[in-house]
């Protein structure tokens, strides 16, 4: 499978990123909103974990316009955040959510659920 991580945090991005990989998966990441809707835009991934709080756009945005347009318009899109004024009960066009921080083995879990 492959998935995109969406963080700006890079230590994160590349500590989920290599767990994917590790698991036998391929795994692209993007730091910003922009980066990410140019890569969905042109790659069919099938996941995306999507980072809320992210420097130029808000990841539900994202989310948003990646289910509107492009090659990913069917991935499992995963929201992703530490922030406490995140609605679970909100998700809107997202199809889950794990909270930050986030254990290798509720990535795996989510990872081998898609």
């Amino acid at each position: 499978m492959l998935f995109l991580f969406v963080e700006d945090d890079e230590n994160v991005a590349v500590a989920f990123a290599e767990l994917a990989a590790s698991l036998g998966h391929r795994a692209d990441v993007a730091r910003t909103g922009g980066e990410a809707l140019r890569m969905t835009g042109q790659t069919r991934y099938d996941c995306v974990f999507m980072d809320i709080e992210l420097p130029d756009i808000d990841g539900r945005r994202v989310c948003e316009y990646v289910r509107c347009a492009g090659a990913s318009t069917d991935a499992c899109i995963v929201a992703v955040t530490g922030s406490c004024k995140f609605d679970i009960n909100s998700l809107g066009q997202f199809d889950g959510y794990l909270p930050k921080p986030v254990t290798a083995s509720e990535l795996t879990g989510i990872i081998e659920s898609c």
